[in-house]
Parts: C-alpha cells; sequence; structure tokens
C-alpha cells in the first residue's frame, strides 16, 4: 500500500532523515551575493532548510532570507524584499518522515534578474537542494553570466556536481540524494531569456492574457525519451516502467536508485552507475521579437505539474480569464496555484500523500 501511494514520487522508495541539517544558519547567499562588489547592488530572496526541519505543518511556507539593494534584512522570514512583478510560494508536503526538500531563489538587479526553482530528493535531498542554491548561484555570477549565458550556466551546473560529491568531506550525503534544477536569466539590455534546466522542475513561458498563449516550456528529463534512453544505456543503466505512472533509471547491477527523472544535480550512485547527468538543456528566447503582448513566465516543481498541464496553469490560477497578470496579484495567484496543487496531490492519494509544491511567478 505504501508503494502504492509513493509511486508519483521522485525515488521509488521513501527515505528517512540524514544529511548535515541545514538549517538557517550559516552563510547564506545574500551574504555572499552582498560581498560580491562585481556585481553591485542586489535584492535576493531565497529559501533556507526549514528549523522546524520535518517537523514543520503540511502545506506550510518554507523558511526565507533575503537583502533588498545589497543590505540585509532583519527577520527577513516575515517580512522579506518585495520584487515588483515576481512571487514565490514553497510549500512542504504531506512527507511526514521528510522536511521541505523544495527550494528557490530570486537575485534581481536593475540591468537582469536570476530565478531558481530546485527540487530534492531522497533522504538528504533536502540539503542536496539548499547546497545546490548557494553553490550554483556562486558559480554561475563568478562566470561570464551576461555576456555568455547559456556556457555560464552549463558550466556551473557541471562544477556545482563536482563540488557536491567533493561535499562528502564536509557531511554531505549526496549517494542516493539529489535535485533538479531549472533556472532562467532575463538580460534587460538585451531582452533576452536564457533557461537552463536539468530534471523536471518545469519553465513555462506565456504570452498575452490569461489563460495565454504557450510560447514555450521546458521538457522534463525523463528516462524514457529516445535521447535520455539512449544515453543512460550507453552509460551502462537500464529504463525500466515502474508498473505505475513512471519509467525509471535503474544500475545494470541492481535495482537502484529507481529515480524517475534523467537528469539531475547530486545522486552520486545514479551518476557513476546509472547514465545521470547534470549537464543541463539550454533554452534561448529574444522577448524583444514577442514584446506585443505582455508576457509571464512560471517555473514550478513538479508538485505542481503532476496534476495541472502547462497550457492550464496561467488561468484561472495566476489570473482570471481574458485579464492580464498584475504585479499585485501574483502573490495570490500563486498560492492560488499550490492550493489547488495541494488539494489534487490530496484527491488523487486519498489524502495521504503530497509532494513538496514550489511555483516562481514573474511578470517580464
Amino acid at each position: 500500500m505504501v508503494e502504492a501511494q509513493r509511486r508519483r514520487l521522485t525515488v521509488g522508495m521513501g527515505g528517512g532523515p540524514g544529511g548535515p541539517g541545514g538549517g538557517p544558519g550559516g552563510l547564506t547567499l545574500c551574504k555572499v551575493l552582498m560581498a560580491n562588489e562585481a556585481l553591485g547592488k542586489v535584492t535576493c530572496i531565497h529559501s533556507t532548510t526549514d528549523s522546524e526541519m520535518k517537523r514543520k505543518r503540511s502545506f506550510a511556507e518554507k523558511d526565507r532570507v533575503g537583502c533588498a539593494n545589497g543590505e540585509a534584512i532583519d527577520d527577513s522570514f516575515k517580512n522579506p524584499p518585495n520584487i515588483p512583478g515576481v512571487n514565490a510560494t514553497c510549500r512542504k508536503g504531506l512527507k511526514p518522515e521528510s522536511p521541505n526538500q523544495d527550494s528557490f531563489v530570486v537575485v534581481k538587479h536593475e540591468n537582469w534578474t536570476l530565478f531558481g526553482v530546485f527540487d530534492g530528493h531522497g533522504p538528504n535531498g533536502h540539503d542536496v537542494s539548499d547546497f545546490a542554491v548557494k553553490t550554483l548561484v556562486t558559480l554561475f555570477f563568478d562566470k561570464d553570466f551576461k555576456g555568455n549565458t547559456g556556457p555560464a550556466f552549463k558550466e556551473s551546473f557541471v562544477e556545482c556536481q563536482r563540488m557536491i560529491e567533493a561535499a562528502k568531506s564536509q557531511g554531505l550525503d549526496s549517494q542516493s540524494s539529489g535535485s533538479t534544477c531549472t533556472m532562467a536569466f532575463h538580460n534587460v539590455e538585451t531582452d533576452e531569456l536564457t533557461i537552463a534546466h536539468a530534471g523536471d522542475s518545469r519553465a513555462v513561458l506565456y504570452e498575452g492574457a490569461a489563460p495565454g498563449v504557450v510560447l514555450c516550456e521546458t521538457e522534463d528529463h525523463k528516462p524514457n525519451l529516445p535521447a535520455e534512453k539512449a544515453r543512460i544505456e550507453k552509460c551502462g543503466g537500464r529504463v525500466v516502467f515502474d508498473g505505475y505512472y513512471n519509467y525509471r533509471v535503474f544500475a545494470k547491477a541492481g535495482m537502484y536508485p529507481g529515480l524517475n527523472m534523467s537528469r539531475a544535480l547530486g545522486d552520486v550512485v545514479a551518476h557513476k552507475e546509472a547514465g545521470l547527468t547534470a549537464e543541463p538543456e539550454i533554452t534561448v528566447q529574444k522577448l524583444k521579437e514577442k514584446r506585443g503582448k505582455p508576457l509571464t513566465l512560471l517555473i514550478c516543481s513538479d508538485g505542481v505539474w503532476e496534476f495541472i498541464k502547462s497550457e492550464e496553469a496561467l488561468c484561472p490560477y495566476i489570473a482570471e480569464k481574458d485579464k492580464l497578470v498584475e504585479p499585485e496579484n501574483l502573490q495570490k495567484g500563486v498560492e492560488k496555484l499550490a492550493k489547488k496543487s495541494w488539494d489534487q496531490w490530496m484527491e488523487d492519494s486519498d489524502n495521504e500523500i503530497s509532494d513538496d509544491i514550489t511555483a516562481l511567478a514573474i511578470i517580464l
């Protein structure tokens, strides 16, 4: 019965508590960005591992920290920086044995904005996603992120994977734990949007008033996609249908790791034995050519996309039909989208299980 209830989750079996603990302490990404003089003054919001860990109540908002125009904010979880046109919600699923393993980040400068959604999985997935937020963003900003955005993303993802593996000596156990990562960079000066994704946290770009036309969406990295399956098998892995809804990745030697995605950060065993990769797929959209109508970007973990189709997410959740998305309505919109996702999980599982749910909405 338990396996049937968990049939939609990333890893085919549940994991217990583990990892170095995380928590809101330590060096936050905000502090790192404020120390980077080359970036100038930025406003940043990012999640941080809940201080209550798995004791956080289900569907509660995840803890977050922030800085505004290069200045830290005291008690920032209660008073996060306001970024007009951007809103995020990150809700703990109904998984009593685990803390919220989703993470998100927004970094805004007057000339550009970076967005990211991470979905951890496995016993220490919350530690991997939290580590990835801080590490990957820092790596990205150390490169030519404005002039060569796509290559900067690719190099950063691959380097982040190496650093996750090396962090074992610091107590980060990523052998059977990992995280998806979907990031988007909007260069205001060139009006280009570059999306990098590894896994199934989907980004969708809409044009026009709700329900909006889907201009582009990232393709979830699933093991049964022909190119993904070919790479996995070439590396000695196997792709097997689990009898419910998913094709999963297994090593040649046994029935592990059982992931229902083909790309992710972390998951060291799957990278070494089953053909997983951290290299992201890059999508570029020239927004200047599409400026006749309003543009809205959604980046959500698969806690949203499991039951809601891309073409259905903008309306009626983010905006009412035939109406534009207004900045002041974004918060209510993402909360409605998260609540609808939660309700769908509850209905499907007879109120017994829900994945973590993260929705990031941006007016471009």
